[in-house]
Order: C-alpha cells, then structure tokens, then sequence
C-alpha cells in the first residue's frame, strides 16, 4: 500500500489538503514532507499566499509541525477521547 494524499482544493488565496496518510511501513521517510512539499509549490503556482490542514492524529501533528505548520485551534473531544487540531502555514 501506497501513501494517499488528495489535493482537495484551493480557494481564496490558501491551499487545503485533505486525507495524507502514510502507511505505518513508510513512516520516518520524511514522506509527508514531500508530499506536503510538492502540494504546497503548486498551490504557489496558483497565487495561494497559506496553507491549512486539520488532524485528530497525535503523529500527523508532529509531522505537520516539523513542517513549519501552526496550529490555530483545537476542538477537543472530536472524535471523542482524542482532540482534532487545526494548522496552517505561510507560503
């Protein structure tokens, strides 16, 4: 099984990423960073001037921290007994 990250859209001036996800075997390959990497020179291609992602995974927001992403808000308890976090990053 392949990494999977789907360019969901960029709207007003920001890019969104939706779904990244690396198999647990691929993990510590600096993947996501890549990835992330390559989704956001093509949203500066389009004139994005930010970039947002949202996750409830403790080892995504690690990842998207290292990146340069900062988080901007929380919702605690979604899903339940976990809390979703909300980054963004300048481009």
């Amino acid at each position: 099984m392949g990494s999977a990250c789907r360019l969901r859209f960029t709207a007003w001036g920001w890019l969104f990423t939706n779904m990244l996800y690396i198999p647990d075997t691929l993990r510590g390959a600096g993947l996501a960073g890549k990835i992330l990497h390559k989704a956001e020179e093509e949203a500066r291609a389009r004139g994005c001037r930010g970039a947002w992602i949202d996750t409830f995974s403790p080892q995504a927001l690690r990842a998207y921290l290292r990146q340069g992403y900062e988080v901007f808000g929380e919702l605690e308890d979604f899903p339940e007994g976990r809390t979703r976090s909300f980054l963004r990053k300048k481009l």
